[in-house]
């Protein structure tokens, strides 16, 4: 299994449009062959903080993911909300 965290720190004054654009992302992640998991979570420190947390099946589910219309659309815009450089943390899950 593949484990992606990315750590997203936005705007305050486009924390509106932000939740909109992510939630895009989000549910057609969600509707993919191959994901095991994809959450949006916002902090509880830093409510201009927020974390996406993924679990896919394996990397093949990823390489796809990162072709999908709504992951393009998501990296064509993103920067636009962003305070800082997001911020992604790749894994593979062992037992």
């Amino acid at each position: 299994m593949k484990v992606i965290n990315v750590t997203l720190k936005v705007k305050p004054e486009l924390t509106d449009e932000y939740r909109h654009f992510i939630s895009l992302l989000v549910e057609g992640s969600r509707a993919e062959a191959g994901n095991l998991s994809y959450d949006h979570f916002q902090s509880l420190t830093d409510p201009n903080k927020y974390e996406i947390i993924e679990h896919w099946q394996d990397a093949a589910a990823v390489e796809l993911h990162n072709q999908t219309a709504h992951f393009q659309k998501f990296l064509a815009g993103i920067d636009d909300f962003l305070a800082e450089p997001l911020e992604i943390v790749r894994m593979d899950y062992a037992e």
